[in-house]
């Protein structure tokens, strides 16, 4: 059985809604374009000087000689598939990561959905870990941000609009698509308090967050300007390109190495000029929900309201990726508290 026809008809699948998710939504449109690209390196790499159309033995009978060669088949599949993303594509761990996972996937459609006998060699695909250092504005950075109004006024228009979108995303802790699509309609009003309600796009997951004074006055601000929104629209592009200027401005240039992992090894990437990379070079529209989900934790939020907050399932990988950043934190709050135990006098 040829395997590129066979994942065509997996994307198909999915496309079409035939095959779902665990929790049966449909497959999202990003997910979708992530097997449209695994499909491309899978053709390419196939097309690659004496390379074989790839195929998928089924066992049609159990033999000790016919195990062993599907065995070397799959280990040899692997071994010239890495290497082709690693040596040929330049690929880092994250996203060789993500294409070994999705190949997994495929196989898990053939074998559960298809109910074809394809083996299981392809839980042994070993995926690369991910090494996992968001970058994120600090409690006091973003602190900064809600209450300076001369470093506010000393901003453009633009770069005043960006500021209120950037703290409240960095307040509520949800995706840059769901916040832009935030209306009035979300917004639920009781005696105690005024809090967004709403179901987040990419897990379907009900939230409820409460809204501080700052963020309610962003929302009036811009209330007659966004129209049904509450929020001034815009693009991804845009927020992204206007976050570093906004950053820059406040004086976070400090050096800060871009680094990525290839097979396990560290290496930086540099700026086109050849350069270190700078703090509000990374800066993204996604740093917003990183810094809310970690400042909630710094604060001392438990885990399960953060999550709740958030949309994150419990057991989420994804969640605990924040949960070991902020742990780092308190290692060196706990290593500076020592410090001034050991060096500096204490006033009884």
């Amino acid at each position: 059985m040829l395997m590129l026809p066979e994942f065509q008809k997996f994307i198909t699948a999915s496309a079409t809604g035939r095959r779902r998710m665990p929790s049966g939504k449909r497959i999202t449109k990003g997910t979708l374009a992530q097997y449209q690209c695994v499909y491309k390196l899978l053709l390419d790499f196939e097309s690659s000087a004496d390379q074989q159309p790839l195929y998928i033995p089924l066992h049609k009978r159990n033999s000790i000689r016919l195990l062993k060669k599907e065995k070397n088949y799959w280990e040899r599949f692997f071994r010239q598939f890495s290497n082709y993303l690693y040596q040929t594509r330049k690929c880092y761990d994250q996203y060789a990561a993500t294409v070994f996972r999705i190949i997994k996937t495929f196989f898990r459609f053939l074998a559960v959905d298809k109910a074809l006998p394809v083996g299981d060699h392809y839980k042994k695909f070993r995926i690369p870990p991910e090494k996992f250092s968001p970058v994120i504005i600090t409690p006091s950075q973003l602190r900064r941000l809600i209450i300076d109004k001369e470093f506010e006024a000393a901003l453009s228009p633009s770069l005043q609009r960006t500021k209120d979108i950037f703290v409240f995303g960095c307040t509520v802790a949800l995706r840059y698509s769901d916040l832009m699509k935030l209306r009035t309609s979300h917004l639920q009003t009781g005696t105690d308090d005024t809090s967004l309600v709403l179901q987040t796009q990419k897990t379907g997951a009900k939230v409820r967050i409460p809204l501080p004074a700052y963020a309610i006055q962003i929302i009036n601000k811009y209330r007659r300007k966004s129209g049904s929104h509450l929020l001034p629209q815009l693009s991804v592009t845009n927020i992204n390109i206007q976050l570093k200027e906004l950053i820059k401005k406040a004086g976070w240039d400090q050096p800060l190495p871009r680094i990525r992992h290839r097979q396990g090894q560290p290496v930086e990437i540099r700026t086109v000029a050849g350069k270190t990379a700078k703090f509000y070079q990374h800066v993204t529209a996604h740093t917003m929900r990183r810094t809310a989900i970690t400042t909630l934790l710094m604060l001392g939020v438990d885990e399960a309201t953060v999550r709740r907050i958030s949309g994150h399932a419990p057991g989420s990988r994804e969640f605990y990726k924040y949960v070991v950043v902020v742990q780092d934190y308190l290692n060196s709050q706990v290593k500076a508290a020592h410090e001034k135990l050991i060096n500096e006098p204490l006033i009884c």
